[in-house]
């Protein structure tokens, strides 16, 4: 047994000598380790005025260390040529050493001081002299004390937060611009976003994902809104439903604009649930659940989205107007899709008369169009048709997709009225807004295309119709308007003698889940 060995115990070593040679690495980054190099240009290089033998001892230790042969040492110490540029790490603090130079020039000369004024142990002038040039960066302790000197807070000068983090104006100012719709924003958020990621700043690339995701959602690319909307949900574990309820809400508002009703119910509950314990925080609550209503009753269950309401109305007190107004317009659309038309129609002239008043004119657009849908559920086609213009002409402008809609509830009114032409016209207007990004809107088109055709007499196709509807419609949509496309299709095979399949269409309905007491 080797001395070293024998005097600590068997397999004990005491240096890396005792473990036998290890790999040796690449002659340029063993030699960018040695303390022998000179510093010209901000790399490390041999230069013919570095002593030799100092180069070489140092050399040698870097190698000796490692447990080198002698033999392998002088291998690659013939390697390394003198002049040879040497790896040295890039700041990680400083992206662009010459922004930084002109941003402490700028400083300095705004406070009318001399390098020399400015320069302090560990900061010498020449070495200030050659930072404003690029050529220097200097260490974050070196940026926060230059930063007093100048006046200035550190982020100034790194045009960042010194903890690797974006300043939280920039990420601000560039939400309201998104916010406003103001030209580049978006451009301007993916930007910030990038160096977000650069810096690890996890807090500041959610936000930026969550208004980048809310920008999709405003424009209804929903599958874009949710792939954003998750990720910054998933990065950061602060972005609770208290902290952050635009992000869960926005993300169930696209999954269920996607079709997905069960995830968006899934996250809309979760959230609900948390800012319904204790300490209740009562507003965020009620801007939840009437998002979460309304995603019960798009799903056709009744009963949960009067729950969720009614727990919201016991504490109708507590609620602003924006929220009194929500929780109206929930109970209007819970209680038309339910069928109780009479109260849907109480509630929804509410929330008009609230709105009469107010500068939202397509706020005021969409209430038209919920209260010419009640309207058209009572059969009341003369009544609806006003409120139909009035919504048409307040929500001029909106997204495609928004105005689907209308052109559905215009293809209805069509058919009660028996003008199959026009509802036809109404109805492909409707599936051409909405048939990319919006399957459930698009089923409902397909729908009255059926109810058309089966008035032409044109029963196979009527029954195709049928058929493309419901597929489009599963999940995505109200078990109200998927009842109509099964009656329609019972028709549909009662005229063609097929009583069978009729009556098997009319079994196939949805279930209408009203609330149980």
């Amino acid at each position: 047994m080797p001395r070293r060995a024998a005097r600590y115990g068997a397999g004990h070593s005491c240096s890396p000598l005792d473990q036998g040679p290890q790999p040796l690495p690449e002659p340029s980054s063993a030699a960018s380790a040695v303390a022998a190099a000179t510093t010209t240009d901000g790399r490390m290089r041999w230069s013919t005025g570095t002593p030799p033998l100092y180069a070489f001892v140092a050399f040698w230790r870097h190698y000796a260390m490692r447990g080198a042969s002698v033999k392998l040492f002088l291998a690659s110490w013939q390697q390394v040529p003198y002049d040879q540029p040497m790896g040295r790490m890039p700041p990680r603090h400083v992206d662009d050493p010459a922004a930084l130079g002109r941003r402490i020039r700028d400083a300095r000369t705004r406070m009318g001081l001399s390098l020399r004024g400015v320069a302090f142990p560990g900061c010498s002038p020449s070495f200030l002299s050659r930072v404003e040039a690029g050529e220097r960066v200097p260490s974050v302790a070196t940026l926060v004390e230059l930063a007093g000197r100048l006046g200035v807070p550190p982020e100034e000068l790194l045009g960042r937060r010194v903890d690797n983090r974006l300043p939280d104006g920039e990420v601000l100012a560039a939400e309201v611009a998104a916010r406003l719709g103001e030209e580049g924003s978006e451009a301007g958020l993916e930007r910030l976003l990038e160096t977000a990621r650069k810096l690890g700043d996890v807090r500041s690339q959610s936000r930026l994902l969550e208004a980048l995701g809310l920008l999709a959602t405003q424009r209804r690319t929903d599958s874009r809104a949710v792939r954003l909307l998750e990720e910054a949900l998933a990065i950061d574990p602060l972005a609770t439903p208290r902290e952050r309820p635009a992000l869960h809400r926005a993300l169930g508002r696209a999954l269920a604009g996607a079709g997905d009703l069960t995830r968006a119910i899934a996250v809309l509950r979760s959230a609900f649930d948390e800012v319904s314990s204790d300490p209740r925080d009562v507003p965020v609550m009620a801007q939840i659940g009437t998002y979460l209503a309304n995603a019960y009753t798009d799903n056709g269950d009744f009963g949960e989205a009067e729950r969720v309401l009614a727990e919201i109305i016991s504490h109708e007190r507590e609620l602003a107007p924006g929220n009194a107004l929500r929780l109206e317009w929930a109970l209007a659309r819970t209680y038309a899709e339910e069928g109780r038309l009479t109260v849907a129609e109480s509630y929804t002239r509410r929330v008009l008369a609230r709105l009469e008043s107010s500068e939202h004119r397509q706020l005021l657009g969409h209430a038209h169009m919920l209260l010419a849908g009640v309207l058209l559920d009572q059969q009341r086609v003369d009544d609806a048709i006003p409120h139909l213009e009035t919504a048409e002409r307040l929500m001029a402008g909106e997204s495609p997709v928004e105005l689907a809609r209308i052109s559905l509830d215009r293809s209805r009114a069509a058919i009660a009225r028996g003008d199959i032409d026009q509802a036809e016209l109404f109805a492909r207007e409707a599936l051409h807004r909405s048939e990319a990004t919006e399957p459930g809107h698009a089923g409902e088109a397909y729908g009255y295309l059926a109810q058309v055709e089966m008035e032409r007499g044109n029963l196979h196709e009527a029954r195709f119709l049928c058929q493309q509807a419901l597929e489009l419609m599963s999940g995505t949509t109200s078990t109200l308007h998927v009842r109509v496309v099964y009656d329609t299709l019972a028709a549909v095979e009662e005229r063609d003698g097929n009583l069978r399949a009729a009556l098997e269409a009319l079994r196939a309905r949805p279930d209408i889940l009203t609330r149980r007491d």
